[in-house]
């Protein structure tokens, strides 16, 4: 046990050591159950940079179980993002989101496919895959090891840009996610992560 612990601690720090820049994400939020199917949630979460807030927003959610192994969900949220002179973009974005999970023994995999749209104020006219309509896939998986605290996973976000021009119909972006959760007691959950 020892050894995979210590072994994807390296893996991590190693993979960790090539990103260009590091980032303190957080997030709080709650969750209502209104029944089985239908539930409902609300977040605040921003991204630090260099001490100051990259990228701030709120989000509500709804979200229908259609089966047991999938979902579809809406989110509202309310982009502010800081640009490199120091002034903060803002945009209203939604999200539709199908996910679909599986287990396997100890091993979980999914896939999120997920349409967003948004209104930018003051748009500086070239893409943005934070800010414009983009359609996105992220196969993820994950593995609960055995008596132990840690579920590493592995994701991987494409972004495509579907508007047409120069620089549409291709992945604009791929987001590569190293990370894993703590099982901690209670509702409360940590998750670590290099992109």
């Amino acid at each position: 046990m020892r050894l995979i612990v210590i072994n994807f601690l390296f893996f991590f720090i190693s993979f960790s050591g090539s990103a260009q820049s590091f980032e303190l994400w957080s997030s709080a939020g709650v969750k209502y159950k209104l029944n089985k199917k239908i539930h409902f949630s609300g977040s605040f979460s921003s991204r630090f940079r260099d001490f100051k807030a990259r990228t701030i927003f709120p989000e509500l959610t709804v979200k229908y179980k259609v089966k047991k192994w999938m979902h579809l969900s809406v989110d509202y949220r309310f982009v502010s993002k800081r640009e490199n002179n120091g002034n903060y973009n803002g945009a209203n974005r939604i999200n539709f989101n199908t996910k679909v999970k599986n287990n396997w023994d100890r091993l979980s995999y999914a896939m999120r496919i997920r349409y967003q749209m948004s209104a930018e104020a003051g748009t500086a006219g070239t893409y943005n895959s934070d800010f414009d309509r983009a359609l996105r896939f992220k196969p993820e998986v994950s593995y609960d090891i055995k008596k132990s605290i840690f579920t590493p996973s592995l994701s991987v976000e494409l972004f495509y840009n579907p508007n047409s021009g120069l620089y549409g119909n291709r992945i604009d972006k791929m987001r590569y996610t190293l990370g894993t959760d703590f099982e901690l007691d209670g509702p409360h959950s940590i998750r670590i992560f290099t992109r």
